[in-house]
């Protein structure tokens, strides 16, 4: 069966491998573990060692206070827009996180809003993944729409930063482009996606685990990437992942075109025989869905027997559809799942999706959408009645933590703006249903 014409899959792709191929290869270490394999646990989505890093104060960008600290805000009223590609020359998307913004701000709204303001929501802006229409699209967020924060932004380009700093916009959203790094304005619901400063984490490691129930002695990986440089560096970041908890890493190259791949001979022969002359246990592939799906279906064709890991598998549409490219296949996902209602937050998302924009999927983007409506929601709510942008933005980098919990991570701030949370859960699919292999977990930050 063929994939159903999808929004949210290539943009999940984009967000996770594009964040995770990040660090500077300066920073790599390809030697032994930097924290011993039995002192590597796995915890709740809370309470995660920060390995004792912190942010140098001085990195961080766009510290200055707002020229017009009362910019959106009223007596009565908070206007808010966001700023996303929900179109793209190539068809993949972040269309729907605006939906699940939408939601959450109405629930809001209906309860009274946030200390008696209501929520103004203009919308979200499409850049049409268009480095100089983001850019200029940012601008009238603030130019014309005169807004208090930027919610959700959810764009491969960081252009809007100069706007956003120069104007002193908080934004909140999906933290997959650079600009939700190193400054003290953007909050991405799961930190910073690309960690600096010589730190990992060993949240990739410990979800391999769970895929063999806690316990992968012994086990093999192969990771295969795209052919980029911040894609090679990327690849080395999740090897040190894995390789934290002592797993092998027996294959790391980035061999599938930036144009996506074609001809996946080469690449299975080499992956099949990379365990000295045997299959891996795990092969992790981190690039393009189509890609992805070709590798996958070509490995099964091989008669590859273990297990397939990728960042773009988990959508409500695929399932649906039986779709067969991905079955079997495990999916990393960073934060609940939209089919776990048996938790409370979750149930909450769903259910408001169900009353407030009942056409919306419940897709990655559109989850994203939501939390980061949420977060602005809770910060906003703590800051207190004598909102400002100031004030706003000093509760946020003032020790403050947004949790959901058992839904979303921990993230902590400032420390965020230079990592992401080490959590993640795994989902599998299976027929017409995601099963959920691992829920919402955290591991820990190490220091490289």
């Amino acid at each position: 069966m063929r994939a159903p014409r999808l929004v949210a899959v290539l943009a999940a792709s984009t967000a996770l491998a594009v964040g995770l191929a990040a660090c500077s290869s300066d920073d790599t270490n390809d030697d032994a573990p930097a924290i011993a394999a039995e002192d590597v646990k796995v915890g709740p989505p809370s309470g995660w060692s920060d390995g004792g890093f912190a942010p140098d104060p001085a990195r961080l960008k766009c510290g200055q206070t707002a020229s017009d600290p009362t910019r959106g805000v009223t007596d009565t009223e908070i206007t808010v827009g966001g700023l996303a590609y929900l179109t793209s020359p190539n068809g993949s998307s972040m269309a729907g996180t605006e939906l699940g913004a939408q939601a959450r701000f109405d629930r809001a709204n209906e309860e009274g809003g946030v200390n008696g303001r209501r929520i103004n929501y203009v919308g979200t802006l499409d850049d049409g993944n268009d480095p100089t229409r983001n850019s200029a699209q940012a601008k009238a967020l603030v130019d014309q729409k005169k807004i208090f924060a930027a919610i959700p932004v959810m764009t491969s380009s960081a252009n809007y930063l100069d706007t956003f700093c120069s104007e002193t916009v908080p934004f909140f959203g999906w933290g997959f482009n650079q600009g939700f790094c190193d400054t003290t304005l953007g909050f991405g619901i799961t930190g910073c996606q690309f960690p600096g400063d010589g730190v990992s984490s060993t949240t990739y490691g410990l979800m391999i685990q769970a895929m063999f129930g806690g316990d992968a002695s012994g086990k093999t990986t192969a990771l295969v990437g795209v052919d980029n440089d911040s894609a090679r560096a990327g690849l080395r970041e999740l090897g040190e992942q894995i390789r934290s908890v002592d797993i092998d890493t027996v294959y790391e190259e980035n061999p599938i075109p930036v144009a996506g791949l074609t001809d996946t001979t080469a690449v299975v022969n080499a992956i099949m025989t990379s365990n000295h002359g045997a299959p891996p246990d795990v092969v992790l592939y981190v690039a393009d869905f189509n890609s992805i799906i070709k590798l996958t279906e070509a490995m099964t064709a091989a008669g590859y027997q273990g297990k397939n890991l990728n960042p773009v598998g988990y959508d409500p549409r695929l399932a649906a559809s039986g779709f067969e490219g991905l079955q079997k296949s495990y999916t990393i996902v960073q934060w609940a799942p939209g089919t776990a209602t048996d938790i409370p937050a979750v149930k909450q998302l769903v259910d408001d999706f169900a009353k407030y924009v009942p056409d919306a999927v419940v897709s990655l983007p559109a989850m994203a959408g939501y939390w980061a409506a949420d977060m602005f929601v809770n910060a906003a709510t703590e800051a207190g009645p004598d909102l400002t942008v100031d004030s706003l933005l000093k509760t946020l980098n003032s020790d403050y933590s947004y949790y959901v919990p058992d839904a979303v991570p921990e993230t902590r701030w400032p420390i965020n703006h230079a990592v992401s949370a080490p959590c993640a859960s795994i989902v599998q699919l299976n027929g017409t249903k995601y099963d959920i292999t691992s829920k919402l977990a955290c591991g820990s930050l190490i220091r490289k």
